[in-house]
């Protein structure tokens, strides 16, 4: 299964969040270097991103938007995305 997830601050960005953007960053290359994020969109004024992930589940899926540093800091959308059909 696809996910389509916008994640954004959903508190004021303090310097201790903004402290964990490099791990923030090394986690999604983790999930990049593993086929699991396909791909990342980041907002121009850096307000939010877009993720599109695969997942067994969306009970996978929430473990692995929760392994991200900043998810406890974050508003959270996720969408289910339809399979691609062949033809």
């Amino acid at each position: 299964m696809r996910f389509m997830v916008e994640m954004s601050l959903n508190v004021p960005p303090t310097p201790e969040i903004m402290a964990l953007i490099p791990a923030e960053i090394a986690r999604g290359q983790e999930l990049d270097a593993q086929g699991i994020r396909e791909q990342l969109l980041i907002a121009a004024d850096n307000s939010r991103a877009w993720q599109i992930f695969r997942a067994d589940s969306r009970e996978g899926l929430e473990r692995i938007v929760h392994s991200f540093p900043m998810a406890p800091h974050s508003a959270i959308v996720v969408t289910p995305l339809a399979e691609q059909q062949a033809g």
